[in-house]
């Protein structure tokens, strides 16, 4: 194998300098193997070949275990492979065993030191600062380099999105895996907020006095009901529309196959699990249902 930049033998007496003070800098992987372990001969190559690939993104440390026992045992190695993550001077991750590449890229995109975070950095600080043009530019230009920078792609689609531009957000929301490395509830709170914006945005020209009206004349217009409840929703008046829901889920399980109850699910699903109404509302639908 070719000598790398990037690919180290690791030992007892130059762990502190190959991985503690490097990782101070860039994340380090250190893979503890041994020569009779046929996973490892696996898992090997492809974390060098990974090495090359992510150009100083992060360090390959390679630790023989039959040669530095000790130093396998310091660190709890059981079983073979191991793969430990040291970032800031400490370990702060690990897996075991040859798993397959893509699980293997993911774990690394976790923690490999981007190119383009500092350009990153600048574009919120920008945004942050009232420059709603730049940072946008410098955060398209972020993402046009690092496509899997799925964390630079989620902050431009909530620029994006605080543009009104639905469109572009909503491509880059989805565009984004569900195992995107991203915390999931961000991701989540995403979407949810452009499907609000679009609905937002579909009504509001609507005028709701006729379905007022109706229901004024006839309280059990239940089809009414709905369709007020989501203008209201749509309009930001969500716990109103969240009341019309349940109100229709009382009177009626039945109707449209049950609509109240899934008008309710919907907006909770638009509202974001950490919205103190969703909390509210579930618990009187609960009571409804039990």
């Amino acid at each position: 194998m070719a000598e790398s930049p990037y690919i180290f033998e690791a030992n007892a007496q130059n762990f502190a300098q190959v991985v503690l003070q490097n990782s101070l800098q860039v994340p380090v992987l250190v893979d503890f193997w041994a020569d009779w372990c046929q996973p490892c001969k696996t898992l090997m190559p492809m974390l060098a070949r990974l090495a090359d690939e992510y150009q100083g993104g992060f360090i390959l440390a390679k630790v023989d275990t039959d040669q530095n026992r000790e130093l396998a045992a310091q660190f709890g190695v059981r079983s073979l492979p191991t793969v430990k993550v040291f970032k800031g001077g400490r370990m702060v991750d690990e897996f075991m065993g040859a798993l397959p590449e893509s699980e293997v890229r993911q774990f690394i995109n976790k923690h490999r030191m981007r190119m383009t975070a500092p350009y990153h950095q600048q574009a919120l600080a920008m945004h942050e600062e009232g420059d709603a043009e730049g940072a946008l530019d410098l955060m398209r230009q972020v993402v046009q380099h690092e496509p899997d920078y799925h964390e630079a792609v989620l902050d431009l689609a909530l620029m994006l999105l605080q543009q009104g531009e639905l469109d572009e957000a909503e491509q880059l929301a989805q565009s984004l895996p569900e195992n995107a490395d991203v915390p999931p509830e961000r991701l989540q709170q995403l979407r949810a907020d452009i499907k609000m914006a679009r609905l937002r945005s579909e009504a509001s020209d609507e005028d709701s006095s006729a379905l007022e009206q109706r229901l004024a004349a006839d309280p059990d217009d239940l089809e009414a009901m709905l369709e007020l409840a989501r203008v209201r929703v749509a309009q930001g008046e969500a716990e109103a529309g969240l009341k019309l829901y349940l109100a229709v889920m009382q009177k009626d399980r039945s109707f449209g196959e049950d609509a109240g109850r899934q008008g309710l699910l919907n907006t909770f699903e638009l509202l974001g699990a950490a919205s103190p109404l969703v909390k509210k509302y579930r618990g009187k639908m609960f009571s409804l249902l039990y």
